[in-house]
């Protein structure tokens, strides 16, 4: 057991939001957290990545702690979610911890400082660091622009506009960037990944404007964009080979994204456990629950994607085995975030200590370790 699972049971009573303030706290502290960090060298579309292993999406939702981050010894990291402006997020109470599951129930509802301090911070790093750790800016529409959708004829422009600013502030610091439409914890946001013409009216003019930027910039590999998925379809449910299909397979097809991220947290085992205050809002669950789901859509995309197509495993990894699992189920790369929150910050280094110990997958394989 580790020291931080040994104070672990002291940090319950706090709220978990102040804990994970806290968190951010003890990262700034100047200290080796990875203890021996992996190298386990992958590259993908120009792209070096030191190890396998990278913290998930809502950690470092503003770009605070990429140094601390870097000291655990992974490959990279994905910052956000970024919105344009700024914004609070959802009422309270939004967050608690389920210690019995190593679980974490969520409805924050993208807080966001905004991209213009989260770019400049980005920027300064980027200045300051000869580090290899490389950066995925996840980004989203604003909640107040998803309130529209269906509702005002202009939503579509105003949707791509905002996505194209976001590219445009974030592009001389990002090495790839992340569309998080699959957050459960903004209305309406999951409906515009389920319905027609997503990747027609929103990503492929992403696709444009960051293809120029790159042109303008110089910059000799096209910068990827991947999309974050959801472990479910539209009701809730697990996905099928067909539900799936009929979401990512457009996504597939030649010119669309260049990858995914497999998968966001789940709305179906937060309504299960009826968790939120809000029955038209129940959150999402994350954490040891949510493995076999992305185990499952994971299989289910590999079968789906192009071979250049990236795969990011992210849910329910507790364990280095975890990792390993969703290597196995056709990850290239593997994020943690609640399994961290658990275990402290020397967790992300012994996955990547576990993935690297394995033998290479193929990309693309169709099989199970």
């Amino acid at each position: 057991m580790s020291i931080y699972e040994w104070l672990f049971p002291c940090l319950r009573p706090l709220p978990a939001e102040l804990a994970h303030k806290l968190g951010h706290w003890t990262l700034r502290l100047p200290v080796p957290w990875a203890g021996s960090a992996a190298r386990d060298p992958f590259k993908w579309n120009g792209i070096q990545f030191g190890n396998r292993i990278g913290i998930a999406a809502g950690f470092d939702k503003n770009a605070e702690v990429l140094s601390g981050i870097d000291r655990m010894g992974v490959g990279f990291v994905e910052v956000g979610t970024i919105l344009t402006e700024p914004w609070g997020g959802n009422p309270k109470p939004r967050m608690s911890r389920i210690p019995s599951e190593k679980a974490i129930w969520n409805r924050l509802g993208f807080t966001s400082d905004g991209v213009a301090p989260v770019a400049a911070r980005l920027g300064r790093y980027r200045r300051s660091n000869r580090s290899d750790l490389v950066i995925a800016c996840n980004v989203a529409l604003h909640p107040l622009t998803v309130k529209t959708a269906g509702e005002d004829p202009g939503f579509l422009d105003r949707a791509r506009q905002e996505l194209a600013r976001l590219a445009r502030e974030l592009h001389g610091c990002a090495d790839l960037f992340v569309v998080n439409l699959s957050s459960p914890n903004t209305r309406g946001l999951r409906d515009l990944l389920y319905g027609p013409g997503f990747r027609d009216e929103l990503i492929e003019p992403l696709g444009e404007e960051i293809a120029a930027l790159d042109a303008a910039s110089g910059r000799t590999e096209r910068t990827p964009i991947l999309v974050k998925l959801p472990p479910e379809d539209a009701d809730g449910k697990p996905w099928t080979p067909d539900s799936i299909a009929a979401c990512a397979g457009p996504l597939c097809a030649p010119g669309a994204c260049d990858g995914f991220v497999a998968v966001n947290t789940s709305i179906g085992l937060a309504r299960d456990r009826a968790l939120s205050p809000d029955p038209d809002l129940p959150g999402g669950l994350s954490g040891a629950p949510l493995l076999p789901l992305a185990v499952a859509g994971l299989r289910m995309l590999r079968e789906l994607r192009r071979e250049d197509q990236l795969l990011i495993g992210v849910g329910g990894v507790d364990r280095p085995e975890d990792a390993v699992a969703l290597q196995c189920a056709g990850a290239d790369l593997v994020e943690v975030y609640t399994g961290m929150i658990f275990h402290g910050p020397g967790f992300p280094a012994a996955c990547a200590r576990a993935l690297a110990a394995e033998k290479p997958v193929k990309r693309g394989a169709r099989h199970d370790c």
